[in-house]
């Protein structure tokens, strides 16, 4: 068993020694680490042993007892303070409680007492490392299973900013990207200490946060200023030049594109994970995006290229049936060229697929799982033949087609007022999410989110954020009512959460608000 060590901080001599030497401390496992008579020779002493336990006089010259416990707070955060009192120094107790001492006693001080108080501060110090070790060590699994949850099913399913918050990530944005990092010998680096050793470069002005992917790999999660923001392909860069210079393995890196809301972040995934499969062909050991895995695999050929810019265009416009006969005469170009390599046309299948889902996504009904993404881009990473690549993008332009005729005959832009009209009424709900309010109006997720981006000019997270916001200013300017019941008033779960969303939108937090507009 390991020995808890204690300091004793204590101007009187006589008192101090006392406490040294006629608490039988070694028997009932602790060491006393050192013994200081004014808090300044104290704090140096805590710094350098971080005791679990410090027992000290509150009323010391120099430095007292309580200007030590503010400094202790930043030295050795974990360790307990109990502090000793005389009668005249009472006042100073309560500051002691307010400094979230472990405890206070009376002098003169009973040994007994102090030791069994002793006991249970280290007790306490015990508990709390142990749950933050078990946090420590699970963490990475549970970041994993979020990227697998992210991929496997239709992105926007999970309520990412939720779970990131579990996770004790906050992303502040307005723009998210992901860069991916691939090292076969990652699966035995610590998270932790990779996330100290990186807050050191751009990652840090970035609020960004670095998360176990996978066994062989960890995915970055940035915060961006706006859609162009160079610092994401700065920031890959440099962690390439710093994970390089730590391993002999080759390391490769990849990154999504940027989006501006947070749940899109499993798209910005998908397509670093994308990259990260094309790397056979674009060469491990180096940095690239999946915008230069299509470009740098692109013919040179003018006819061929023509007709891919046309098809792109074709569909940009929302022309299903003019994008399916660009489509046969690609092919039939591509045929007669016979120069195309296998890994050109995985690309050339891989950009027109991302084009096409973000189409069908656009107009299809509540029924998004009738296609799945994932399946699809299984499909194309395995394609053998050109025939195979021609039917899948046939394949996905006629469901296209087919969801943009049956949305047609019906006026689907009337779905974000019934949208808007149903979070006015139930924003106090705290499960309401993009999704529940998409299955009630019979949309799909992604349309119903890009409708509102398009139709109001904003998303369905700032004006959710709004109304409970507006509700919450009300609600706390009105009268004698408690954070905790407007919190839950205004579809917080969480009053911690609230609070940080609540001063983020005001630059208040509730209890200041309270006071200024009561």
């Amino acid at each position: 068993m390991s020995m808890h060590k204690v300091i004793v901080v204590e101007d009187d001599r006589i008192i101090r020694r006392g406490i040294c030497q006629s608490i039988p401390w070694e028997e009932h496992g602790f060491v006393i680490a050192g013994e200081a008579g004014d808090g300044e020779i104290a704090l140096e002493l805590i710094e350098k042993e971080q005791p679990q336990v410090v027992v000290s006089d509150i009323n010391m010259p120099f430095m007292s007892g309580l200007e030590m416990a503010k400094h202790i707070k930043e030295k050795s955060p974990e360790t307990r303070i109990i502090f000793l009192t005389g009668y005249e120094d009472f006042k100073y107790a309560q500051e002691a409680v307010k400094l979230k001492a472990y405890d206070y006693l009376l002098k003169p001080v009973d040994s007994e007492y102090l030791l069994k108080k002793a006991k249970e501060a280290a007790a306490d110090w015990e508990k709390e490392t142990v749950i933050e070790k078990r946090m420590v060590e699970s963490l990475p699994l549970l970041q994993q299973q979020f990227f697998q949850r992210l991929t496997k099913e239709d992105e926007s399913r999970i309520d990412v900013e939720k779970e990131l918050f579990e996770l004790e990530i906050q992303m502040d944005g307005p723009y998210f990207a992901v860069i991916l990092v691939k090292q076969p010998s990652l699966w035995d680096t610590d998270v932790h200490l990779l996330q100290k050793k990186l807050s050191s470069t751009v990652l840090n002005e970035m609020n960004s946060r670095v998360m176990k992917a996978d066994t062989d790999e960890f995915a970055v999660l940035l915060s961006l200023e706006n859609e162009n923001d160079a610092r994401k392909g700065q920031l890959a860069q440099e962690l390439f030049h710093i994970l390089s210079h730590q391993t002999k393995d080759p390391i490769t890196i990849t990154y999504g594109r940027t989006y501006s809301n947070m749940f899109e972040v499993g798209k910005s995934f998908l397509e670093a994970r994308l990259a990260m499969d094309m790397r056979h062909i674009m060469g491990t050991g180096r940095v690239f995006s999946l915008d230069e895995t299509v470009s740098k695999c692109e013919q040179k050929e003018d006819y061929i290229k023509e007709l891919e810019w046309k098809l792109e265009n074709q569909i940009k416009l929302g022309l299903p049936d003019k994008a399916d006969d660009v489509l046969s005469e690609l092919s039939k170009a591509i045929v007669e060229r016979k120069t195309v390599p296998l890994s050109d046309l995985k690309v050339l299948a891989l950009k027109f697929s991302t084009m096409l889902f973000f189409e069908i996504e656009k107009w299809k009904k509540e029924d998004t799982n009738s296609f799945n993404a994932s399946d699809i881009y299984k499909d194309i990473m395995e394609l053998r033949t050109l025939t195979e690549m021609t039917e899948i993008l046939h394949g996905l332009i006629e469901q296209w087609s087919n969801a943009m005729f049956k949305k047609k005959e019906k006026n689907y832009l009337s779905h974000v007022d019934q949208a808007i009209e149903y979070m006015k009424n139930h924003f106090h709900d705290s499960s309401l999410t993009l999704q529940k309010v998409a299955e009630i109006i019979h949309v799909s997720t992604p349309y119903l989110s890009n409708l509102f981006k398009l139709e109001k000019g904003f998303n369905f997270g700032d004006y959710l954020l709004e109304l409970r916001m507006k509700k919450a200013m009300e609600l706390l300017g009105g009268g004698n009512i408690k954070t905790y019941e407007v919190c839950e008033k205004v579809g917080y779960s969480n009053p911690q959460y609230f609070g940080i969303c609540f001063k983020k939108y005001t630059s208040f937090t509730p209890a200041e608000f309270k006071k200024k507009f009561k």
